[in-house]
């Protein structure tokens, strides 16, 4: 399962209404995200969320994306919250391993 299908099943369980906004290029063989979001999620009485969804090993890497491509303002003054979600197996030494959510709001 990628970090964005379970980011999809995490934020049904919370209510939220969600949708993909990236898309593949073939072309280019690339994907592309809108803004820097890989999901928009609408919930009653909340403001707007965007996520970027990635893997626990990739979670810096996103930051440093999304403070590059300036859109982290863009987000903002637009009234949306924007975060980063990532996924990573954790758990204690010798115990099973569990799916854990990192979430970063920027």
């Amino acid at each position: 399962m990628s970090p964005t299908a379970r980011s999809l099943a995490h934020l049904k369980e919370l209510g939220y209404v969600s949708q993909i906004v990236e898309h593949w290029n073939p072309f280019s063989r690339t994907r592309k995200d809108l803004f820097g979001a890989d999901i928009l999620c609408l919930k009653s009485g909340e403001p707007v969320l965007a996520i970027q969804a990635t893997s626990g090993a990739n979670h810096s890497a996103r930051r440093v994306k999304l403070q590059a491509g300036e859109f982290i303002d863009l987000w903002k003054q637009s009234g949306v919250t924007l975060e980063i979600w990532s996924w990573q197996k954790r758990g204690q030494r010798g115990k099973r391993k569990t799916w854990q959510l990192k979430r970063e709001t920027l």
